[in-house]
């Protein structure tokens, strides 16, 4: 093998090794592996609301997290993680049921019916005690190799048994 043939080898096996290097984050999880992942991360947040686990959510919401309320109100990251370490919203449960996942590349959202139960500050029910259904929309981003919830919305799903 002539010296000019071992260095293109040589060359064409360093771009061959960097493109499968390249390749490994977007390799590394593939749509079932995500949409499991996402199940559980949507199932430990269910459980860090009712703990509190505030390092939890901490870790969870993007910095750019958003809710939007039921009533129609739109809370910040800090709201929101004030609310639980304050003690100002108090849930006894919360139980998702009939969540969908969708992820397209980087993005996750998953949606559902979640289920609660417990003390709430505002809206009409102005602290009092409450069980509620309602449908929700997680959106969720991978960055930093973890998925961060950025936007949670969701609307009570009435009494009367419309869903």
């Amino acid at each position: 093998m002539s010296k000019l043939t071992a260095a293109l080898t040589r060359r064409a096996a360093s771009v061959a090794v960097l493109a499968f290097i390249v390749q490994i984050p977007t390799m590394a999880q593939s749509p079932s592996g995500a949409k499991e992942n996402l199940i559980t991360i949507q199932k430990q947040w269910a459980d860090a609301r009712v703990k509190p686990d505030i390092a939890y959510l901490e870790r969870l919401y993007a910095k750019e997290f958003r809710v939007h309320t039921m009533d129609g109100a739109v809370a910040s990251r800090a709201d929101d993680i004030a609310m639980f370490k304050e003690g100002r919203i108090k849930p006894d449960f919360v139980r998702d049921e009939d969540m969908n996942v969708s992820v397209y590349g980087e993005v996750g959202i998953v949606t559902g019916i979640e289920n609660v139960g417990g003390t709430y500050p505002g809206g009409p029910l102005k602290g009092q005690k409450a069980e509620l259904s309602l449908r929700f929309t997680n959106v969720f981003v991978n960055r930093d190799g973890r998925w961060q919830l950025v936007l949670h919305q969701a609307t009570q799903i009435p009494k009367n048994g419309s869903q």
